[in-house]
């Protein structure tokens, strides 16, 4: 997990918040919201800030993402908030798929906080928390899986401390921008540096 930058709010959103508000129930008002096509900009939106990665877990999106309400649906406080908008993978092990509809108040909106320093990352594709509540995060979101721990050791067991022994390949690792687990590889990479 990674902090976002989240750009202004979509037209798209803030006319639905005004059209629905109150009319019917907020998950009915989600599903109508789709049907122009307003939806698949919204997600297309999420998709690019987070460069086509899981706002939870930073896995490629591998074309099975959906548009995630990090507080659920179940008022119209949070339905058509931009702020509450992500797009998280859906496998049912882990990120939206494993959290579903629940919400903990220690969970962390990448896009609201910087949870780097809630995490560490090991070349063997494991998380560990830096306090309880991240080690609770890991849990509730499946971070640990064996699919993602198994995906995230694959890419970065090539991370060693004899690999990136020499400088240049050292400097050249650095200044990489990753296309998955960019949070992961910077880390291990900045361990190794002494950074």
């Amino acid at each position: 997990m990674h902090k976002f930058e989240r750009p202004e709010p979509l037209d798209e959103l803030i006319k639905a918040k005004k059209a629905y508000k109150g009319t019917i129930s907020p998950e009915e008002a989600w599903n109508n919201f789709g049907k122009d096509g307003s939806r698949t900009k919204v997600r297309k939106q999420l998709e690019v800030v987070q460069n086509d990665l899981c706002a939870y877990c930073e896995n490629s999106l591998e074309n099975d993402g959906h548009i995630d309400h990090f507080k659920p649906k179940v008022d119209w406080k949070v339905t058509f908030e931009w702020d509450n908008l992500v797009v998280s993978c859906t496998h049912n092990d882990s990120c939206g798929g494993k959290k579903s509809k629940h919400y903990e108040s220690y969970w962390i909106n990448p896009y609201e906080e910087d949870p780097k320093e809630l995490f560490i990352f090991r070349t063997n594709g494991k998380i560990k928390g830096t306090t309880t509540d991240a080690n609770k995060i890991i849990e509730d979101f499946g971070l640990n899986s064996p699919r993602l721990r198994k995906k995230r050791s694959e890419l970065l067991s090539f991370l060693t401390d004899e690999f990136l022994s020499d400088s240049d390949t050292l400097e050249y690792y650095k200044n990489i921008d990753y296309p998955m687990f960019p949070t992961a590889h910077k880390q291990i990479i900045d361990k190794i540096s002494g950074e």
